[in-house]
């Protein structure tokens, strides 16, 4: 298929940045006493959308903000904002002009972590941007494979991958088998 683009889902990028910050958080707290206090119970904080939080967990939120802190917790939290509002702009090109300022932020910035994310999204950056093209995700066929794997570890193991085929085609295949259980009975 010589015209096909690879696309990179929205969710895995996001999922990048989160599973990015919380290592940030957590070597954050061991580095001092002070720290630990400051960052005591704040990793639903950080990790939930804005919309999403509490008033309580708002203000606690509004109280470590970088501006006021320097908590590297707080600047990859940021960074991640950041992205993440690439993602609401309306097409390929009004996107394809944030990347490099954002990359650019995370490379420069004391957050190590960061450094990693931004490396990882200029090498996928145009996988990233085919996004707005499309606007499909691999969501369906992640939830087939989840199907499948459900099968396979139900099975605990196949002779063949015939058994194993025709598992998985029975388990995805939503088939109604109630009228041959009641041709069964009836015969009985």
């Amino acid at each position: 298929m010589p015209q096909a683009a690879q696309s990179v889902d929205r969710f895995h990028v996001v999922q990048l940045l989160m599973r990015a910050t919380d290592p940030v958080r957590c070597a954050e707290r061991r580095e001092s006493a002070s720290k630990r206090r400051q960052l005591a119970g704040t990793k639903y904080v950080w990790l939930k959308r804005r919309e999403s939080l509490t008033k309580l967990q708002l203000a606690r939120r509004e109280e470590l903000d970088p501006a006021k802190t320097h908590l590297r917790e707080a600047r990859a939290c940021q960074m991640a904002k950041a992205l993440q509002d690439v993602y609401s702009c309306a097409d390929r090109e009004s996107a394809a002009r944030a990347p490099e300022r954002l990359c650019s932020w995370m490379m420069h910035s004391a957050v190590a972590e960061m450094k990693s994310v931004a490396r990882t999204l200029r090498k996928e950056w145009e996988g990233i941007l085919n996004w707005w093209k499309r606007g499909s995700t691999n969501s369906f066929l992640e939830g087939l494979n989840s199907v499948v794997q459900s099968v396979r570890s139900a099975a605990r193991g196949f002779r063949s991958i015939a058994y194993f085929r025709t598992m998985i085609f029975l388990r995805l295949g939503h088939l109604d088998f109630t009228a041959q259980r009641q041709l069964a009975c009836a015969t009985h």
